[in-house]
């Protein structure tokens, strides 16, 4: 379903629960919301469906970064681990410790003033025989010529990326957290 948004189409992720990887972690600074200024964070998965030009759907999720156990972030990265943190990793959890680790996606639409979204309202452990790893097309938000002090223009998108190499494969056993 494609629609249009301020000149723009845009394909939102399919509903269903896909296998993903993680491929940005991006620090939004301070946010001002309806209960204060928060540090937040956003994260971004590429899912194992595909979009009709071959490129994969990204999902993304805006979090407070708060590891108490009530945050979100908190409750989404047990989940993601299939485990619960340990007193030492409390004490401060590198969150991009999660790029390239793969996981399970629940993604809903909802619809907001005509548009529809797809959210992602779950994130699983990853199935032993679904792990997933990065395509290497997507740059990552920091690296993106148009975030780097006196860039040039940007020519490409999210998806070129000359350093991926596929002869990396990732297994379980390389989930860094």
């Amino acid at each position: 379903m494609s629609l249009i948004a301020k000149g723009t189409s845009f394909t939102p992720p399919p509903e269903g629960v896909w296998p993903a990887v993680c491929v940005d972690v991006v620090d939004l600074g301070m946010v001002q919301s309806t209960f204060g200024t928060k540090p937040k964070c956003r994260i971004a998965w590429e899912i194992a469906e595909k979009m009709p030009d071959g490129r994969p759907f990204i999902a993304t999720k805006q979090y407070t970064v708060s590891l108490h156990e009530k945050a979100t972030l908190h409750k989404d990265l047990k989940a993601w681990r299939g485990k619960a943190f340990t007193a030492d990793e409390m004490k401060g959890f590198d969150i991009e410790a999660v790029l390239g680790a793969p996981c399970q996606l629940v993604i809903t639409h909802e619809e907001k003033e005509g548009l529809v979204y797809g959210n992602v309202t779950a994130i699983l452990r990853a199935q032993k025989n679904g792990v997933l790893k990065p395509t290497g097309k997507y740059i990552r938000h920091k690296d993106r010529p148009e975030n780097k002090k006196d860039a040039p223009a940007p020519e490409t998108g999210d998806y070129d990326n000359p350093n991926y190499s596929e002869d990396d494969p990732i297994t379980n056993d390389d989930i860094p957290f």
